[in-house]
């Protein structure tokens, strides 16, 4: 039975659970903080997991703070922090790479490198240059009579104190070097050639064979070897102690932090170099990366030789279900409202009504979400906008907050698939005054060639699967056009499942495939004219939808 609350008690301006994001949630953070079975694995130096993958909003960035707030020994590096644009901005890179050259060496060397260098930073409080001196010192006795390992040392040595710089000016230096002999090489080899922009489309077949044979060649002498005796260094004799754990952090790699060419080779690189410092034992690089970022990842670079099922084993993948998604719920509105509404613990229940709609309110917060906590977080919070000023929520609040949640949900949707998705605006439009559920077949043929008269616009190589078949329908004839409309009708319908906006039930013996289910999986082709498509119930408001079934 729900608590009464105090005779004085009303919803006050402003009170929320707390943030969507966890960069600005840390008040309700450090003392909600649910773990669903994740935080264990990933604080664990000996467990492979290391790549916390996930949705917007799953919760990605909250289990990295946990474990910076709980751990002793945490270097958090900040994407925008490594002055990468110098690399995408580098005339001599771009007129390489764009020759055919693969950099993937070089981009593994800045990760490694940058890690070696924080983490012997960290581990000896490098500040000061008899720090320097006495590291230098230190590691010269150890390495005495092993001349494999020394040459790790003289990488170090032959970086003097620019080894010791920050992570920008580091990459930096490692870029123009790189650059430097890049240079050095074709004037020394293939003198007259301008490495300039475009200037690969004037140079003959020979002379374009020569300038990447020399390329390559300055490419595969990067000094990866004595990085890798450093690296052997650091398992070996500098952390060797699996009690004392050390964490290197990273976060938002979705962000715009590099152009995104570059980003995908570089997140490339980085699942690389997670792999190989697993060599050092108490020492654990953990990353987040939204799902649909890795798989963009894995498209972009799949002719650089990366075998993307090597990695399986370092994927995290963070799911939620109801009752931990209660206990979430749970805390934050105990955190919120203990010796406010009661003099007692305070929970969901308790400031909710007992039904809406014939379902509990939980019930219906949930089953409006993706169930992600950002999205029940954000729902109760406009609940909590609705009673201010009253001192309980009733179901036409939740029915009033629930327009303002719809309409948001949708805009951060559009925003979160922006970049794979550039038209989704128009594959939404579909949808609008639909039914609640509805046969494929009921969007009909003239509705899709107005999407398709939009999709087209966009060259055929830079869009997803409907706009590439978009393209294919126009450049078609009857019959085979039938064909191609099909399948634009399927990859418009993949499309909004993948992103949750739709389930399908493929045929009467199925049951509804929702993308957030992972035990679920649809491919475009199975989507049939007879299929039934269900809009999911966050977006009934703001897509205005007739809840009656057709």
């Amino acid at each position: 039975m729900a608590k009464s609350p105090k005779q004085d008690f009303v919803f006050k301006k402003h009170m929320s659970i707390g943030e969507a994001d966890a960069e600005n949630d840390l008040n309700f953070l450090a003392d909600c903080f649910v773990d669903i079975g994740d935080f264990e694995v990933i604080e664990n130096t000996e467990a492979p997991q290391s790549i916390v993958l996930g949705r917007t909003g799953i919760g990605k960035s909250a289990l990295l703070e946990q474990l910076e707030s709980s751990s002793e020994n945490v270097i958090r590096i900040e994407p925008e922090s490594l002055a990468l644009r110098h690399i995408s901005n580098s005339t001599v890179l771009n007129f390489f790479e764009g020759l055919g050259v693969n950099l993937d060496i070089f981009y593994n060397l800045l990760w490694q490198h940058t890690f070696a260098v924080e983490l012997i930073k960290y581990k000896y409080n490098i500040d000061s240059i008899q720090a320097k001196t006495n590291f230098i010192d230190l590691i010269t006795n150890l390495l005495s009579g092993n001349y494999k390992k020394q040459q790790a040392l003289k990488y170090i040595e032959e970086w003097g104190d620019k080894f010791w710089v920050d992570t920008e000016t580091r990459i930096k230096e490692l870029t123009e070097k790189l650059e430097a002999s890049l240079k050095s090489s074709i004037s020394s080899n293939v003198p007259g050639v301008k490495i300039t922009g475009g200037a690969g489309g004037a140079m003959t077949e020979e002379v374009k064979s020569e300038v990447i044979h020399h390329g390559k060649k300055v490419v595969n002498t990067v000094q990866i070897e004595k990085l890798a005796k450093l690296v052997n260094i650091l398992a070996d004799d500098i952390f060797n102690d699996r009690k004392q754990k050390t964490f290197i952090v990273i976060d938002r790699l979705d962000e715009n932090w590099v152009d995104d060419e570059l980003r995908y080779k570089l997140i490339k690189a980085l699942i690389e170099t997670i792999k190989k410092f697993r060599a050092i034992k108490p020492v654990k690089i953990v990353i987040t990366l939204r799902t649909d970022l890795l798989h963009r990842v894995l498209d972009k670079t799949k002719d650089s030789g990366f075998q993307p099922e090597k990695y399986n084993s370092f994927y995290l993948k963070m799911g939620w279900n109801r009752p931990q998604l209660k206990s979430l719920l749970d805390m934050r509105i105990n955190q919120l409202l203990k010796n406010k509404y009661t003099n007692s613990e305070v929970f969901f229940e308790d400031i909710f009504p007992n039904k809406i709609d014939k379902v509990t309110p939980l019930d219906y917060i949930l089953d409006r979400t993706l169930m992600r906590p950002r999205d029940a977080i954000i729902f109760v919070n406009e609940c909590l906008i609705e009673a201010q000023g009253k001192t309980e929520i009733t179901g036409s609040m939740i029915k009033q907050a629930e327009l303002a949640y719809s309409q948001g949900r949708l805009e951060s949707l559009k925003f979160e698939w922006r970049t794979e998705h550039q038209l989704l605006e128009k594959y939404i439009e579909l949808l609008h005054h639909k039914n609640s559920k509805f046969k494929v077949s009921s969007i009909l043929d003239e509705e899709l060639e107005q999407v398709i008269l939009g999709l087209i616009e966009i060259p055929k190589e830079q869009g997803d699967l409907a706009v590439k078949s978009a393209h294919d329908y126009v450049k078609s004839s009857y019959p085979s056009s039938l064909s191609f409309m099909t399948q634009v009708r399927q990859n418009i319908l993949y499309t909004l499942y993948k992103i949750g906006i739709v389930g399908i039930k493929v045929d009467g013996t199925s049951t509804v495939k929702w993308s957030h289910d992972r035990t679920q999986n649809l491919t475009p082709k199975l989507i049939e004219q007879t299929s039934i498509v269900y809009i999911h119930k966050m977006l009934w408001r703001s897509l205005a939808i007739d809840k009656r079934p057709s």
